[in-house]
């Protein structure tokens, strides 16, 4: 099993991902303080090829109370940020400050966003701090704008203050936020669970009753307020490739962006092409998990994950588990095989068969979103649900059996269960979609979708 306390890369998105520095990253370090220092020009620039304060820089902010990591560019190994974490500003393991350097001429306001949603997500639930501050140039409109955008929940602005980097000081803003505040439509002030009430109780509760389940024939894991799995069935462990529930403690989707737990997991499935879609995937099933935490309602959702002879289906609901107070402790999921209107079968069945109804017509040329659309269709999967497994609006899946699938194959008025029956008799499907052979999620409510959608 792999060890999380590991450093590692973390996936971004397209292109970046994010690296802790090392000894060795002075030259890196360098490129990326002469371009910063010609695109945000200070009043003090002392910076410029001094090595020692480079190196400086790297040995005092990799240390037990600081972190820091480098934005990279894939394409060219180039450093397009610098990202800081003081973990003890004021001698108190819950606050954390976090100060932001980048080269956002050169990024998109996808990769901003998602670079901030990683690292407030990094510090709560892997550094566990309860609450962070912010601070950002003040001259970094498109970086405030991206703030502002991600519709954070009380992350008001504090005082203009100073902010040093490597020699250089200008004026920055500043923004704070509590753990409690993030992803949470409540806009009452919450107060933070005692950890070590919390853990007795999970550990004198929650943890005696489902020992009872460890070696039961079934799918369930308990998930802790720290996001941390503490106990799993072995059946459970074994659905990923381990032997014994314990294996799969801390093991949890909070480190959705981390580059060597998606190889360790995903493998073969893992490459440049199904990163972006593996790790987007983790975050929504993680974003789930927050989802329960913090409103206490259950939530099911469908995962489907690619194996070697198709998709391998599971309904999966996590509840909350509540203290005598009421607040949300845990979360237990409860996992069962699914079968999509008999997808696996059902396919492989059509695809081993010989089909002596299938008639002699010129070949037809789908687009690969046809095939994917008129392959789920076949499999008998519901528009909203093909919606939400390509990540489009189910006006879009709509609008493509309408406009393309139904003309293509020459049916005179728009109706599915012609239009699968006609693609039936032509032969298709002729195989799974490439494209399709990727983890994905179907959420199964409205209000979790709905929640899903605003805040990822």
């Amino acid at each position: 099993m792999l060890d999380f306390n590991k450093d590692t890369d973390w996936y971004i998105t397209h292109h970046y991902f994010v690296r802790k520095f090392t000894g060795h990253d002075e030259c890196l370090i360098n490129s990326f303080v002469q371009e910063y220092t010609k695109s945000y020009p200070s009043d003090n620039d002392t910076i410029q090829g001094n090595a020692g304060l480079l190196a400086t820089f790297i040995d005092g902010y990799n240390t037990g109370e600081m972190f820091a990591v480098g934005l990279i560019d894939q394409r060219d190994q180039s450093l397009a940020g610098v990202l800081r974490l003081n973990l003890n500003p004021s001698k108190t393991k819950s606050l954390a400050e976090l100060k932001i350097d980048l080269l956002d001429e050169h990024l998109t306001t996808l990769v901003i966003s998602d670079l901030l949603l990683w690292v407030i997500d990094y510090a709560f639930y892997c550094l566990h701090y309860s609450e962070l501050y912010i601070y950002v140039d003040e001259k970094r409109s498109d970086i405030i704008e991206v703030a502002t955008g991600l519709k954070l929940n009380n992350f008001q602005p504090q005082l203009s203050a100073k902010l040093n980097f490597m020699g250089r000081e200008f004026q920055c803003r500043a923004y704070s936020l509590r753990e409690t505040q993030w992803f949470n439509e409540n806009t009452q002030e919450v107060i933070p669970l005692d950890a070590k009430e919390t853990d007795q109780y999970i550990q004198e509760v929650v943890e005696p009753f489902f020992k009872t389940c460890i070696s039961a024939p079934m799918h369930s894991t308990i998930i802790d307020f720290r996001y941390d799995t503490v106990m799993a069935t072995n059946q459970s462990a074994r659905s990923i490739g381990l032997s014994y529930g314990h294996e799969m403690f801390d093991a949890s989707y909070q480190h959705y962006s981390r580059i060597d737990t998606a190889i360790w997991y995903f493998g073969k499935w893992y490459n440049a092409q199904t990163a972006h879609v593996i790790h987007r995937y983790a975050r929504k099933v993680f974003r789930i998990q927050q989802y329960v935490f913090k409103t206490g309602h259950p939530a099911s959702f469908i995962d489907s994950l690619p194996y070697d002879r198709g998709i391998k289906s599971y309904l999966i609901t996590f509840l909350p588990i509540f203290n005598p107070q009421g607040r949300v402790v845990a979360l237990q999921s409860i996992a069962f095989n699914y079968r999509i209107a008999g997808y696996n079968e059902y396919i492989q069945n059509l695809l081993n068969q010989k089909k002596s109804t299938a008639i002699d017509i010129p070949e037809l040329k789908l687009s690969k979103r046809e095939e994917e659309v008129l392959f789920l269709l076949i499999c008998g999967i519901t528009q909203e649900q093909i919606a939400e497994m390509l990540e489009v609006k189910r006006e879009t899946v709509a609008a493509i059996i309408r406009n393309q699938l139904c003309i293509k194959f020459s049916l005179s008025i728009v109706n599915t269960k012609l239009l699968i029956a006609t693609a039936l008799t032509y032969g298709f499907p002729f195989g799974i979609p490439e494209s399709l052979w990727r983890p994905s999620v179907i959420i199964l409510e409205a209000k979790l979708s709905n929640w899903s959608q605003q805040y990822d």
